[in-house]
């Protein structure tokens, strides 16, 4: 036993995480739902691009986005002056694990990346 309270420790660090450009804005931009200061559907277009599907119903609005892993459902309210109300982030695939809405921001960010 004593050598093994002798050997030296070794610690690892966990390679830092690589966020594409832009996570952070869409990040504030979907944390701002339902709040009083909550992003207009313009600018939540700007951040994320237009989305895959758009359904306007009254005085709301839905957006989603099909993204690599994830499935991203934007509602809006608000009448003449949407605003976002709710993000919903759902897995692509039957059976996978629901995302995080950070996961969801990451690879959102990756879509509107220009590719090199």
């Amino acid at each position: 036993l004593s050598a093994c309270a002798s050997a030296p420790r070794t610690t690892t660090s966990a390679a830092p995480v690589v966020r594409p450009a832009g996570v952070a804005e869409i990040e504030e931009v979907l944390r701002s739902a339902g709040g009083r200061e909550a992003a207009r559907l313009a600018a939540v277009e700007r951040a994320l691009g237009p989305p895959d599907l758009t359904r306007r119903d009254g005085a709301g609005a839905a957006l989603t986005y099909r993204l690599e892993t994830c499935a991203l459902l934007l509602l809006f309210s608000g009448g003449n002056d949407l605003r976002l109300a709710e993000v919903n982030a759902g897995p692509r695939h039957v059976g996978a694990a629901r995302p995080s809405v950070e996961q969801c921001a990451i690879e959102a960010s990756a879509r509107r990346a220009p590719n090199p």
